[in-house]
């Protein structure tokens, strides 16, 4: 059988001029930043060369199924976080309306709340809140997570790095983006927000429904300096993160990439694509600006309507409202005796 045979040892000499000669046949390629199943993957030898190319058939390509290996759960759970921005991004929609657009055209607290009474049935229901925000918001926030351990994990196999001082040592060691930074210190920002003026005012009262524009503005009195700084930054860092995250759904990365370190050595490649690399430049800074201008002027009309018009309309609620307001802010966890 001609399977049987073994190998003929062969002489320097023809080994030498082979592995010359495939040296020589070979191209480079530019280094992906997708890697290969490292668990699935086998070295080929030069017997099974042409099985080996037999099995990588259009098939191996196909869609990935839902199971254990490392990029099936990437497909399903990037799927999974995109998907999930879409009822949120309903909600802010409208808070953003109730919150920001017409406080500034009314000018008045008591003016804008009639508007917010008549929205929050729409996103305050029992069932429909948690569909639309609570549980979108946090298998984003899951998937989010999953999917950075996801790429470490599948990094440390490749470099064959399992500790944490080997995985520090690795300089293509996966980098949080901008997006990903902003993502994770908007959560305890949210959670703040959740905290005051959801689950406090539900242990004190029972429920939420007294808690409106009235309510945000009766904390600008108890506590200005801290309000301020917090909804400075809790509008930046969410405008900007949604934003950048809908940019990059439409292929717009500008937050969602990190920059490398430019070759300063000469080359002919450098000469040869000068002017597509130009062009390429002038268009990602062109994008750049647009992303971030969009946010610039979404933190900006968000922040002049609740800084510049609820934040300073101090003690325009009645007297048993400011005091119910008073007993709901003493007694938010921690953060109480601050305000």
């Amino acid at each position: 059988m001609s399977s049987s045979k073994k190998c003929s040892p062969q002489k320097p000499s023809e080994v030498d001029t082979r592995s010359t000669a495939s040296l020589q046949e070979l191209e480079p390629s530019p280094v992906q930043d997708e890697f290969p199943d490292i668990e699935s993957s086998e070295c080929a030898t030069t017997q099974d060369s042409q099985s080996v190319s037999q099995n990588w058939s259009p098939s191996y390509f196909s869609s990935p199924k839902l199971g254990l290996r490392a990029h099936g759960w990437h497909s399903w759970l990037s799927a999974l976080q995109k998907f999930s921005t879409y009822p949120p991004t309903l909600f802010l929609v409208l808070h953003f309306t109730n919150t920001s657009l017409i406080p500034l055209i009314t000018r008045s607290v008591p003016a804008s709340e009639r508007y917010l009474l008549l929205t929050r049935p729409v996103y305050q229901a029992p069932l429909l809140e948690h569909v639309v925000l609570t549980v979108p918001a946090v298998v984003h926030m899951a998937t989010g997570v999953a999917l950075r351990g996801i790429r470490c994990s599948r990094q440390a196999r490749l470099y064959g790095a399992d500790t944490r001082s080997q995985r520090y040592l690795l300089s293509s060691w996966p980098r949080m983006s901008l997006q990903a930074c902003l993502g994770y210190v908007l959560i305890p920002l949210l959670g703040i927000h959740v905290l005051v003026n959801r689950i406090t005012p539900w242990i004190v009262d029972g429920g939420s429904s007294g808690v409106g524009l009235g309510y945000v503005s009766q904390g600008f009195t108890r506590g200005p300096f801290f309000w301020s700084v917090y909804y400075l930054l809790f509008v930046s860092v969410g405008v900007w993160h949604i934003v950048g995250g809908w940019a990059a759904w439409m292929g717009w990365r500008v937050t969602t990439i990190q920059k490398t370190r430019r070759n300063k050595k000469g080359s002919l490649g450098g000469y040869l694509g000068h002017n597509e690399r130009e062009q390429r430049t002038r268009r990602w800074e062109k994008i750049w600006w647009i992303v971030n201008g969009i946010a610039a002027v979404g933190t900006s009309i968000w922040l002049a309507g609740a800084l510049g018009v609820i934040g300073r309309a101090a003690g325009q609620g009645t007297t048993w409202e400011t005091t119910s307001w008073n007993k709901i802010y003493s007694q938010v966890p921690v953060l109480g005796t601050w305000f």
